[in-house]
C-alpha cells in the first residue's frame, strides 16, 4: 500500500495517506488485490491507520474515508478510556491447530519423497519442456487458445525426451496427479496439454520450498529472500539470506543456515525455474508463475497458496491434519523432530532458528501438546536399541570399560541357565529388560558410552547411592561400558588431544598442558588396543602414560 501511494500518488509534502481521497482508496484496493477477501484486509488497514491518527499516534493518516468503505472513525484526537477499577481481562485461549501444528510423519515422508524423486528423475526435464512451451507462445502469432497453437504445444510435450538418468523412458509417475483441465486423476506421464505442465512446474516450486524449509527450519520471509548468491557463494555448504523478525533495519540482517545436499539440489532446481521466467538482470529464486497483482516472474511474496494448491494436486491434503499446509508449520515440524532425536535439542534449535533467548525456542519445542509423550516413547525405544547393541558387543568381546568384564560373566551365566550358546532374539530381549529395568536404567553418557549404574549401587559420580550423574562420569568407574563404535571415536579424540598438547607446550601454557594431559590419560585407559597403538606411534603419549603411572 505504501509503495503504491509513494509511487504514483505521492504528495508534495511526502505524505502517504492524508492527501488521498475516497476515489484514491478505491483505486488502491482495485490495483493491489482483486479478491474480495484481500480488499477487506486493505479496508481494515485503512481503518486502523485512521484510528491511530485519531488517537494522536500518527501525524499522517487517512482523512477522507467514505462510510461505505470502512466503518466511520473519528479523526479528532481523543483520550483513551481509563480501565482503573476494572478487573484484568482474561487470557485468550489459543486456537487449536493453525500454524503451530507440526506436520505428521506420513505427510513429511510423502511430500519430501516425491520431491526427491523429481529431483533425481524428471525435475529438470519438466522445467526444460516448460521453457520450450513459453518460447513457442512468445514466438507464435496466434493466441494460446487457438486450436492450431494447442495442437503444436501438445506435440512439443508428446515429442519431448522424457527419460530418467539411466535413459529409460518415463511413462508413469510413482504417484497420481490431479489435472484440473483434464478433470481426472492419473499417474500417466506425460500430460496432454501445456496447462498441466504449468501446474507441474508450480508443484515443483512448492516442493522445492518444502524441502528447503524441512532442512533449514527458516521463516518464510527468510527463505523467500533467497537469491542466486544464496546458493553457497563461498563453498561452505551454507544458505545465505536476510532475517527480519529480530533484526533492525528495512533489509534485516544477513545470516546463514547449514544446507543439506538435498536442499542444495532443490534450490538449484528452483534456480532453473527462476531463470526461465524472471526479468533479465534479476536474481531472486522464488517467482510468481502467473500474472496477478504483479506480473509473472516477479518475486514470490506469499508461498502459502502455491503450497496449498500443490498439496491438493498431489492428493496429500488428507495428511495435513486439522489445518492447511501453512509455511510456518515446517518450522514447528523441524523443532519437534530435533526435540525427539537430538540430546542437545534446545541449543541446536536456538542456533538454527536464530533465536535470542531459550524461551522462544522452548515455545517451538512444546507447541505440540503430545511432544512429551513422544519424547518418552522415543527415549525408551532408543534405550532398548542401545542396550541391545551394547549386550551384543559384550557377547562378542568387542566392548570395553570396567563394566564389560562383569557383564560378560553375567551373560555367560544367563546363557548357561537357558541352555544357549548365543543369545537368541527372545533371550536378548529378556536380558535387556532385566539389566535395564525395562529401559529405565543404563544412561547414555556420550555416543557409544553407557552408564550401567543402578539406583542402589555406589558410584564415584554421586559419591554414593542414587541416580547417576552423566556429567561426572569417570573412565575408571566400575559401571562404565564402552561400546564397539566408541573405539574409533576414542582414537580420533586422542589424535586431536595430542595435537592440542603439542601446540600448548610450544606456547608454554603449563596449566593448559596439564589439563590436556589429564584428558589424554583418561582416554588411554578406555581401550587397550587403542592405547598400545597410540603409545607405539606417539612419544608424547608414551611419556604422559609413563609419568602418570609412576606418579
Amino acid at each position: 500500500m505504501a509503495r503504491w501511494s509513494a509511487g504514483d500518488h505521492s504528495a508534495l509534502d511526502s505524505q502517504l495517506w492524508s492527501h488521498l481521497q475516497s476515489v484514491d482508496w478505491k483505486r488502491m484496493r482495485s490495483a493491489l488485490s482483486p479478491s474480495s477477501g484481500s480488499q477487506i484486509t486493505i479496508s481494515t488497514v485503512i481503518k486502523n491507520l485512521a484510528e491511530l491518527g485519531g488517537r494522536g499516534v500518527l501525524s499522517d493518516f487517512p482523512l477522507s474515508i467514505h462510510s461505505t468503505e470502512v466503518e466511520t472513525v473519528s479523526i479528532e484526537p481523543s483520550i483513551e478510556t481509563t480501565r482503573r477499577g476494572q478487573s484484568p481481562p482474561s487470557k485468550l485461549k489459543q486456537k487449536k491447530g493453525k500454524v503451530t501444528e507440526p506436520y505428521s510423519e506420513p505427510f513429511v515422508t510423502e511430500i519430501v519423497g516425491r520431491a526427491l524423486w523429481l529431483q533425481d528423475n524428471l525435475g529438470s526435464a519438466i522445467v526444460a519442456c516448460w521453457a520450450e512451451l513459453r518460447a513457442h507462445a512468445a514466438q507464435s502469432k496466434r493466441s494460446t487458445s487457438h486450436p492450431k497453437t494447442i495442437e503444436e504445444r501438445r506435440a512439443i510435450i508428446a515429442n519431448f525426451p522424457w527419460r530418467d538418468p539411466t535413459g529409460k523412458r518415463v511413462t508413469q509417475l510413482p504417484w497420481t496427479m490431479t489435472w484440473a483441465r483434464e478433470k481426472r486423476t492419473t499417474a500417466a506421464w506425460p500430460p496432454r496439454d501445456a496447462i498441466s505442465i504449468n501446474i507441474m512446474v508450480g508443484v515443483i516450486q512448492a516442493m522445492n520450498y518444502c524441502v528447503h524449509s524441512f532442512c533449514t527450519g527458516g521463516r518464510s520471509s527468510e527463505s523467500l529472500d533467497g537469491t542466486d548468491g544464496s546458493l553457497d557463494p563461498h563453498g561452505t555448504g551454507r544458505y545465505v539470506a536476510n532475517t527480519f523478525k529480530l533484526a533492525e533495519g528495512e533489509r534485516g540482517q544477513e545470516r546463514d543456515w547449514p544446507l543439506h545436499p538435498r536442499a542444495l539440489k532443490a534450490l538449484q532446481l528452483q534456480q532453473e525455474i527462476a531463470r526461465v521466467i524472471r526479468p533479465e538482470g534479476e536474481a531472486h529464486l522464488w517467482v510468481l508463475l502467473q500474472d496477478g497483482a504483479e506480473p509473472a516472474g516477479s518475486p514470490l511474496r506469499n508461498v502459502n497458496e502455491p503450497v496449498v494448491q500443490a498439496v491438493s494436486q498431489l492428493g496429500l491434503s488428507h495428511l495435513t491434519g486439522s489445518s492447511r499446509p501453512h509455511s510456518h508449520r515446517w518450522r514447528h515440524t523441524v523443532a519437534r523432530l530435533i526435540a525427539l532425536c537430538v540430546a542437545a535439542a534446545p541449543q541446536v534449535l536456538m542456533d538454527l532458528f536464530g533465536h535470542k533467548d531459550l524461551e522462544m525456542t522452548l515455545q517451538y519445542m512444546l507447541s505440540d501438546p503430545a511432544i512429551a509423550q513422544d519424547v518418552k516413547k522415543v527415549a525408551a525405544e532408543i534405550a532398548y536399541a542401545v542396550a541391545g547393541e551394547a549386550l551384543a558387543d559384550v557377547e562378542l568381546g568387542a566392548a570395553a570399560g570396567p563394566a564389560a568384564v562383569s557383564l560378560r560373566v553375567g551373560l555367560a551365566d544367563f546363557k548357561m541357565r537357558r541352555g544357549e550358546h548365543a543369545l537368541g532374539t527372545d533371550s536378548m530381549s529378556e536380558a535387556i529388560r532385566i539389566l535395564t529395568f525395562n529401559g529405565r536404567l543404563w544412561e547414555l553418557v556420550r555416543p557409544g558410552v553407557l552408564c550401567t549404574k543402578g539406583l542402589g549401587q555406589f558410584g564415584p559420580c554421586t559419591q554414593g547411592r542414587g541416580s547417576p550423574d552423566a556429567g561426572a562420569c569417570r573412565t575408571d568407574c566400575d559401571h562404565r561400558l564402552e561400546m564397539a563404535r566408541a573405539k574409533a571415536d576414542c582414537a580420533g579424540v586422542l589424535a586431536r588431544l595430542l595435537d592440542e598438547h603439542a601446540a600448548a607446550s610450544e606456547e608454554g601454557a603449563d596449566l593448559l598442558v596439564a589439563n590436556i594431559e589429564g584428558q589424554i590419560l583418561a582416554n588411554l585407559y578406555r581401550w587397550e588396543d587403542v592405547r598400545e597403538r597410540i603409545l607405539a606411534s606417539s612419544h608424547s603419549a608414551s611419556m604422559i602414560w609413563s609419568s602418570r603411572k609412576a606418579a
